[in-house]
């Protein structure tokens, strides 16, 4: 396996860092600083695979036609836990990501980006779709669209990755302004305070 050169490295998937490391994560509009208690793989199967047409309630999706975006519920961590993923249909339909309900992932000024069965002709590792998830109520959102002139009676998605269970690092004790550059990401500040890290952007974020 080759070893890991950045967060979106192009091969299987990685841990990002190590237990007892760093993680500085971009997530509700400020950077927050963690250490990694323990990781393990989540793999995919079964109980990492959502159908969203039943999830909607609904009992087939028409041609055309879109499963407004909508929480997964197994893919609710509890709070501290930090989840590390990749993602990919496994029928004839393209997932759209909100991470969190409200902020497009995967988002550029023109377009969102969806993923569909060709995904993994282009990307064979699925890279580009990695996306975390960080604690409880700050959950990620999947649109589902119907591209075919044809009513699909599934809709299913499968998840794997990684799972880490994490520790806030504790600024109690650093000047206020001190935090508040924490809280900046200046690299600086966190090298000075956090040390090395691993910066992760958690949630999707504008221009």
């Amino acid at each position: 396996m080759p070893s890991l050169s950045g967060i979106y490295d192009s091969a299987w998937i990685q841990p990002i860092a190590k237990i007892k490391e760093n993680l500085s994560i971009w997530t509700q509009g400020s950077w927050s600083h963690y250490v990694i208690n323990y990781l393990e793989p989540v793999p995919p199967g079964p109980a990492s695979t959502v159908e969203m047409v039943t999830a909607s309630g609904a009992a087939w999706l028409l041609p055309y036609a879109t499963i407004a975006k909508q929480v997964v519920a197994i893919l609710q961590p509890n709070e501290l836990e930090f989840m590390h993923l990749r993602w990919e249909p496994l029928d004839n339909v393209e997932g759209v990501l909100w991470e969190q309900a409200g902020q497009a992932k995967f988002n550029v000024r023109n377009f969102h980006a969806r993923v569909d069965l060709n995904t993994k002709l282009w990307d064979p590792h699925l890279v580009s779709t990695t996306f975390w998830i960080l604690g409880m109520n700050r959950d990620m959102n999947l649109e589902v669209r119907n591209p075919m002139p044809v009513v699909i009676p599934m809709a299913r998605f499968r998840f794997w990755g990684y799972r880490y269970l994490l520790s806030l690092f504790d600024a109690t004790a650093l000047t206020a302004p001190d935090r508040a550059k924490l809280a900046q990401g200046d690299i600086e500040t966190v090298r000075k305070h956090v040390g090395p890290t691993a910066w992760i952007p958690a949630e999707g974020r504008g221009g």
